[in-house]
């Protein structure tokens, strides 16, 4: 895969092709635009003149006079008003050159206004009926000619027809432009260090902790959790480190508790298969201890294999969706009677007292054979965390439309903020004289994933010093809905 460039490169890049593209814009509409799009305004400004003068002649309620120099004043153009038999009928600036023209170069105005729709405007250099002209230098030394724009109106009246010309002087720009090239290398280079130094402040304040977070998380796959590069600059870095930092310690927790795991796992594999061994021997070795008791010492270890091989495949099968539930309708108040029946033993050897209060014939539809997993794990779970209580409350009853299945221990409880984490398959709580069941520690995420396949609800509720109670909900089949 192609080499991403970095982002610091990237910010540079990008400043310096906007700086670029602006110098060029500048440039292209302050020399090469300069002189048609001035040339335009000064187009448009005579004719706007023109239209002003004509709207004046023809309204009479509009003093003539004071429009001519209104307009003449607002547009810096000259306005010349003449009737068709070639006299003044308005005087306007005496001064301009449009009262220098003599009666041939008006006729020419006239008659090119009328080939081209009584309205004409005309572009030249030099003056008007002036050898020279005014745009060029009175010592005659030449440079640069000034431009000159003539519009040439024919307006209908009752009285005849009127002739409007309006002119106005086109300034030359070679010298604008030459001093506007002159100002882009000055705006250039400014520019340019403005870049440089804009470059350096996005990359010290932007790229900068980024780069520190991205070397921090470069050192994750080498078990390195402590991730704090104290990127304060602004939010979304601050908040990406934290991100960062929070990812980090999940992993790290993640990591100890699969290690954990791993040796609990196999501590209990080795303890059943060491008491195997050593009765095996003994049973071998010594004639008079094949006894009952000895086999069935051998019988309760290798069923505690049992568990626990059969709780790792479940798991296994559970989180790659390989479980495909067989549902049927059965009686969920039986299963949970049938099932707390089989702690008889712990009542009778550890003096527990177990607590029934189970609604009868509760309907659903389900996988029995998980949902009897669950209910073992929530028992087996109160009795290894039931403390010195020796108490465990087992209730099964009708909520809304849901038969709800709750068993509550009261043991030492959990702390609120570790309650999302007791369905994690790595998570343990460090508790103190724990008993020490059939179970493999695997049981409650083995329920989370049970009953999410389900999509029912389940959940557990817990407060320090006085135990904890975990339950969930099936809904009813639709017979006893009603």
């Amino acid at each position: 895969m192609k080499k991403k460039s970095s982002l610091k490169w990237k910010i540079a890049s990008y400043l310096i092709s906007f700086a670029a593209g602006l110098i060029l814009l500048l440039s292209v509409f302050q020399t090469v635009l300069l002189e048609p799009m001035y040339e335009k305004y000064k187009k448009d400004t005579v004719r706007r003149a023109g239209d002003e003068v004509v709207a004046a002649i023809k309204s009479e309620d509009t003093d003539l006079t004071n429009t001519i120099y209104s307009v003449s004043a607002a547009n810096d153009t000259c306005v010349r008003i003449i009737n068709f038999a070639g006299e003044d009928q308005v005087a306007g600036n005496m001064g301009c050159v449009l009262y220098r023209m003599n009666t041939r170069e008006i006729l020419e105005q006239y008659s090119l206004a009328v080939d081209n729709g009584n309205e004409y405007l005309s572009t030249s250099s030099g003056g008007i009926g002036i050898p020279g002209g005014p745009g060029r230098p009175r010592d005659g030394t030449g440079g640069d000619e000034m431009k000159n724009l003539t519009l040439t109106r024919i307006v209908d009246t009752d009285e005849g027809k009127i002739i409007v010309l309006v002119y106005a002087g086109l300034s030359p720009v070679n010298a604008t432009v030459q001093t506007l090239r002159v100002q882009m290398y000055y705006i250039a280079a400014i520019v340019l260090i403005a870049v440089i130094l804009l470059t350096w402040i996005m990359n010290r304040h932007i790229a900068s902790p980024l780069m520190k977070i991205n070397e921090s998380a470069k050192h994750l796959p080498e078990g390195s959790y402590d991730i704090d590069a104290k990127t304060d600059e602004y939010r979304e870095a601050q908040e990406l480190n934290l991100t960062l930092s929070e990812a980090a310690r999940d992993i790290r927790k993640a990591d100890q508790a699969k290690r954990d795991l791993i040796a609990n796992v196999s501590h209990d594999l080795r303890t059943p298969l060491t008491m195997i061994k050593g009765y095996g021997e003994m049973m071998r070795d010594l004639p008079g201890e094949k006894t009952d008791e000895n086999l069935e010492v051998i019988i309760n270890e290798s069923d505690r294999l049992k568990y626990l091989v059969n709780d790792l495949l479940d798991l296994s099968k559970l989180e790659e969706n390989r479980i495909s539930l067989e549902k049927t309708d059965f009686s969920l108040s039986d299963l949970v009677l049938r099932n707390v029946q089989k702690y008889r033993y712990y009542h009778v050897q550890d003096q527990f007292e177990i607590n029934v209060s189970c609604e009868e014939n509760l309907m659903v539809n389900a996988d029995e054979k998980r949902i009897e997993q669950v209910v073992n794990n929530f028992l087996t779970n109160a009795v290894n965390y039931s403390g010195d209580s020796r108490s465990i409350e087992v209730r099964v009853f009708r909520k809304g439309e849901s038969a709800r299945v709750e068993v509550e221990d009261h043991g030492e409880g959990i702390e609120q903020d570790r309650l999302k984490d007791i369905w994690d398959r790595y998570y343990k709580i460090d508790r103190e004289h724990v008993r020490r069941t059939d179970s493999s520690g695997l049981g409650l995420n083995i329920c989370q994933k049970v009953l999410s396949l389900h999509g029912c609800e389940y959940g557990v509720e817990s407060e320090l010093g006085k135990g904890s109670t975990f339950w969930f909900e099936l809904p009813l089949i639709k017979e006893q809905k009603s």
